[in-house]
């Protein structure tokens, strides 16, 4: 099996209109590791860091708060 070529290096502006791109057109999570080369923790993190929702996850979604 071959080994993964990702990304190592820092997010661009155009792989963060890439990714909001491809989660506002509801594209997969397998399809943007594919795109951007890059592992699915990084666009977690780069997702919930832009306040982006992933499609099909909870992630980028701000919390309700309680009210007592």
């Amino acid at each position: 099996m071959a080994a993964r070529s990702y990304n190592h290096e820092r997010w661009s502006e155009d792989d963060d209109r890439l990714l909001r791109s491809m989660c506002e057109t509801g594209k997969s999570l397998t399809l943007m590791i594919v795109k951007l080369k890059r592992p699915i923790a990084s666009i977690r993190s780069r997702a919930i860091e832009l306040g982006i929702n992933l499609p099909g996850t909870r992630i980028g979604l701000r919390r309700k708060r309680r009210t007592a």
